[in-house]
């Protein structure tokens, strides 16, 4: 009976495993946790899966408007795990790491990047890479949004939506593990500058909202920016060669914009690209291994 009113997705499976876990070492460190609401956010994360998956069970025939919420749910979910982190890693690990990641940096470089990088900087090369650094949050769910039309035209065993949601949040939750194993606050609080980058208006009114928005400052290791790209273009690259060079110009800008914006480490954005080719193809095999279970179920149009 649970099977016929339940229908799980691999991807409600793997978020409310990973929001379980950040539970769980919350609770282990619990006397070092500082806001410990972050208990009850997380666990609400956790339950949100289970909640979609008893709707996508008892809508056999879902409404336009509740087709998406069934698909696009998972993206309020990973932001607000991303939310809550902050706490959390400075409680399983208070240690910052920037002081390695800065050695790494001169060892490979020679330099500091960010401060090598100033003699190119003006405030129009700032906006145009802010800008595009920014566009991030946009490259997953405009290459998913693809691949959901695509299954429109497909039979059901061949759609391919379930799966690229699966993975990308994969993607994300790798990088965010990173989190704690190498929290890092970045160059902009580590490295010594000569001055402010110089920036435009989009650059200041992005800057600001980013600051307002991004409440987990210990994001730096790996560069879940690089990670996620890179992440979109192997899966632009499965759709189409036309799709992979759509994307490849805004990532190569975001990638740039990691560093040059003093977001980034060269380090980060090394741990990222490598890491974005080992979690995407770990990803696809362990989403078909829960393709196999019982809790799968087949992919929406």
């Amino acid at each position: 009976m649970l099977e016929r009113t339940v229908r799980w997705k691999p991807v409600d499976v793997l978020t409310s495993l990973f929001a379980t876990a950040l539970v769980v070492a919350g609770i282990v460190r619990f006397g070092a946790l500082v806001d410990r609401g972050v208990l009850l956010r997380m666990s609400v994360v956790a339950v949100i899966p289970a909640l979609i998956a008893t709707l996508r069970g008892r809508s056999p025939n879902p409404s336009k408007a509740l087709q998406v919420l069934l698909d696009y749910y998972v993206i309020a979910c990973v932001v607000a795990i991303f939310d809550g982190l902050g706490p959390l890693i400075r409680a399983v690990n208070p240690v910052d790491k920037d002081v390695h990641l800065i050695a790494f940096d001169r060892w490979l470089c020679g330099a500091d990047p960010t401060v090598a990088l100033e003699r190119f900087a003006t405030p129009f090369l700032s906006d145009v890479l802010t800008l595009l650094y920014s566009l991030y949050y946009f490259h997953p769910i405009v290459l998913g949004t693809l691949v959901l039309l695509d299954d429109r035209a497909r039979p059901e065993q061949t759609r391919d939506f379930a799966r690229y949601a699966f993975v990308m949040v994969f993607v994300f939750f790798v990088s965010y593990a990173g989190y704690f194993l190498v929290p890092a606050v970045g160059p902009r609080f580590t490295v010594t500058h000569a001055g402010p980058l110089p920036r435009g208006a989009v650059a200041q009114a992005i800057d600001s909202t980013l600051d307002w928005l991004e409440k987990n400052k210990r994001d730096c290791f790996p560069s879940g920016h690089t990670m996620v790209v890179i992440a979109v273009l192997l899966e632009a690259a499965r759709r189409s060669r036309k799709t992979f060079w759509v994307f490849l110009p805004f990532a190569v800008g975001l990638i740039l914009a990691t560093v040059y914006c003093r977001y980034h480490y060269v380090a980060d954005v090394l741990a990222g690209f490598i890491l974005a080719f080992l979690a995407v193809p770990l990803g696809n095999a362990i989403y078909k291994r829960f393709r196999g279970g019982r809790w799968s179920a087949p992919d929406s149009a």
